[in-house]
């Protein structure tokens, strides 16, 4: 059996619309909706729709704990509830595109055993294939670097000029095909040991296993998947990219109703990113006995 965990805040039809597709797909499946204390009140309604449906459990988060805390929230209700085979964890503004993907996981993993694996994401916005992320790993240097660089991205007129960029498909495009091909990610091509995309990513039983709660739980939001990796590089664990399966990603949907301004959009993301970098970079000097500069 596959489960899949649907991260839910505020957006109820993008919710619906990912349910209603995961029920359509082959084999046997569960599927946990996590409300991250949508203030509109949509996770008691989403509860009450689904009450009666028993491959659907909606799981009410008392705060929002943003990515990381919501999607472990549903994994580790899994994990105790559950016999999984795999856990796909998705946004609710990702369309799967294939209807045995589910049946595709199991091949992959008889192939090429995994222990966390993620499929080809193309961003209906931009038109990019956002997975993998990197085909490396973050370090400590690379850490303190994109910080530096973030923090500078926080000054005024560089974050009007930032907010532009990103509200826009066409220059958000070459930003992201210039970004990629420096780095020489092909998406067409099956990779180990990237960082993939947290839009949509897949746990195998022997992970859940050992990592019930496999999100580094002291992030909010963001650079979640980069210290993914290190976790699992730490342990010897294979991260998998594989583009036989695929799906859609409807960006920004619950970020834009939070914030109707692009500016205030993207200072939460610049927040947001710097907290988590500030964590990576306690994590990175906590495993190699270094001390905090």
């Amino acid at each position: 059996m596959t489960a899949f965990v649907i991260l839910h805040y505020r957006a109820i039809e993008m919710t619906r619309t990912c349910v209603e597709r995961i029920k359509a797909l082959e084999g046997k499946s569960h599927i946990v909706i996590v409300d991250n204390a949508s203030p509109n009140g949509t996770g008691r309604i989403l509860e009450k729709e689904y009450e009666k449906e028993k491959m659907i459990t909606v799981l009410l988060n008392q705060e929002n704990g943003g990515f990381a805390r919501g999607n472990n929230l549903g994994i580790c209700w899994v994990c105790s509830h559950l016999k999984a085979d795999f856990v796909v964890v998705l946004n609710n503004d990702v369309e799967i595109v294939q209807k045995d993907f589910a049946v595709q996981i199991g091949e992959i993993f008889k192939e090429h055993p995994f222990d966390v694996l993620g499929p080809d994401i193309l961003s209906v916005f931009s038109g990019i294939h956002q997975s993998p992320k990197s085909l490396h790993g973050c370090t400590l240097e690379s850490v303190r670097r994109k910080y530096a660089k973030v923090k500078k991205s926080s000054n005024p007129i560089l974050l009007l000029l930032s907010s532009g960029e990103k509200n826009s498909p066409a220059i958000w495009k070459r930003v992201q095909r210039r970004q990629r091909a420096k780095q020489k990610i092909d998406s067409s091509v099956s990779a180990e040991g990237v960082v993939l995309h947290g839009s949509c990513v897949i746990f195998s039983h022997r992970y859940l296993a050992a990592h019930p709660e496999p999100f580094f739980p002291k992030t909010y939001m963001y650079y979640e998947m980069e210290i993914l990796e290190w976790l699992c590089r730490r342990e010897g664990n294979v991260i998998r990219y594989d583009p036989s399966i695929s799906v859609l990603h409807y960006q920004y949907v619950a970020s834009k109703q939070e914030y109707k301004s692009i500016v205030k959009r993207s200072k939460f993301v610049i927040e947001c990113l710097l907290d988590s970098l500030k964590a990576a970079e306690e994590l990175i000097l906590e495993d190699s006995g270094e001390e905090k500069a």
